[in-house]
C-alpha cells in the first residue's frame, strides 16, 4: 500500500488567473488537488497548463489538508514575450525527450 504525493518544481497558474494581469510583488493563493511537495523560499518558474512560462515566483507557504494543497506564491520577476517564447520552446524540446510533454 502506498500514498500518492506529487513533487512540483514548477508552479502552475490557476486557469482563472489572467497572465497579463500579473505584477511583480503580487501574492497569489492557489489551491491544488492532491497533496504536493513544493520547495519553499527559492525561485521557481511560473507556468500555465499549456507550458507557457511567465517568470519566477517564490512559494512562501504550503498547507496540505484533506488531499488538497494551498500555496501562497509571490511573483518575483516577469518575462518579456521573447523570453517567454525561449523558455517554452526549450522546455517543450527537453520535455519531449523525458516524456513530460507529449
Amino acid at each position: 500500500m502506498g500514498y500518492y504525493v506529487e513533487v512540483n518544481t514548477l508552479v502552475r497558474l490557476p486557469n482563472e488567473v489572467d497572465p497579463s494581469s500579473l505584477k511583480v510583488g503580487q501574492t497569489l493563493k492557489m489551491t491544488r488537488e492532491r497533496e504536493r511537495i513544493v520547495p519553499l523560499h527559492i525561485a521557481l518558474l511560473l507556468i500555465d497548463k499549456d507550458w507557457n512560462f511567465y517568470g519566477y515566483c517564490r512559494v512562501s507557504s504550503v498547507e496540505t489538508k484533506n488531499q488538497t494543497t494551498v500555496l501562497e506564491v509571490e511573483i518575483l520577476t516577469l518575462f518579456s514575450p521573447e523570453e517567454q517564447k525561449i523558455y517554452r520552446n526549450k522546455f517543450v524540446e527537453a520535455g519531449k525527450i523525458t516524456g513530460e510533454v507529449k
